[in-house]
């Protein structure tokens, strides 16, 4: 029972971490923008689907928003219903995403929390996390410090979500595989290591290509995490699949299937529907500055 329970832990983490990743509804209208995309997703754990999620990205010249809704539902009380938007605005530059907000609202249907965080190129400015956590969460003699230094050089996980230059006319640009992108949600900062395994055929479906870039991908804690908890122990020995995909009339990667092995089957977070309107009018020509 002790086993379930942790697999229950680890497959919520993880499974979480995906959907608020692929968080909301956005605030504008394809008329409002230049470009405009829309994804929509399906989650699920094992044979058994558990929840959805769709994610919205608008652009206006170099800025960028992404919105995002998700929703996992139980099974069997194992996993409780939890739903959370996220939002990200920035600026693409250098071949690169520059956000300068994110949000979160997250609830399990008995508590709500929020998260809102400031940010510019030196990292992150401002942090209101509500409720707020209490000193013995945060001074956990197990939990490693977030340091100042920790929360400099990187992107929310909104942001991370996709690959602007990762794609052109010559097809795939491989070093969107081949990269580590340095994440802060707000509580906890962690790197996701991608590495390049191959260009993939697939079936395709509504608005996406008859080809994917795949990629392994391994997470790295590397602050505010408890060292004393073993799902997060476990995930550091994951290896996960991610596929990316180009969205039509621009240079930008998106996930298309990401496939990470739990103790109770693969979580898959699966890609059913792509649509986009309008013109990307600023390219990521190359990814490195």
């Amino acid at each position: 029972m002790k086993s379930v329970a942790w697999s229950a832990r680890l497959a919520k983490r993880i499974s979480v971490a995906a959907v608020v990743g692929l968080a909301a509804v956005t605030v504008a209208t394809a008329d409002e923008a230049d470009y405009r995309f829309q994804l929509n997703y399906r989650v699920s754990l094992g044979a058994l689907p558990i929840g959805n999620a769709t994610l919205v990205g608008t652009f206006e010249g170099p800025k960028y928003r992404i919105d995002g809704f998700g929703k996992l539902t139980g099974i069997a009380g194992v996993l409780y219903e939890y739903s959370a938007s996220a939002s990200s605005a920035g600026r693409l530059q250098h071949g690169r995403t520059q956000p300068s907000a994110f949000s979160v609202n997250a609830t399990d249907g008995k508590k709500t929390a929020t998260i809102r965080m400031t940010m510019n190129s030196s990292g992150v400015r401002q942090l209101r996390i509500t409720p707020t956590p209490t000193p013995y969460h945060v001074n956990h003699p197990n939990r490693v410090k977030v340091t100042e230094a920790d929360k400099r050089g990187i992107i929310d996980p909104i942001s991370a979500l996709f690959f602007p230059g990762g794609y052109s006319v010559d097809g795939f640009d491989k070093r969107a595989c081949e990269r580590s992108v340095p994440i802060f949600n707000g509580q906890e900062r962690f790197d996701v290591n991608l590495e390049y395994r191959e260009i993939q055929p697939v079936s395709g479906g509504v608005g996406f290509a008859d080809e994917v870039l795949v990629c392994n991908a391994r997470y790295r804690a590397i602050a505010g995490h408890r060292t004393d908890k073993d799902e997060v122990k476990t995930a550091e020995k994951i290896t996960a699949e991610v596929m990316l995909t180009p969205v039509p009339g621009s240079d930008i990667l998106v996930p298309y299937r990401v496939t990470i092995p739990t103790p109770l089957g693969a979580a898959v977070v699966q890609a059913t529907e792509l649509t986009a309107s309008g013109a990307l009018q600023t390219r990521a020509a190359a990814l490195a500055d």
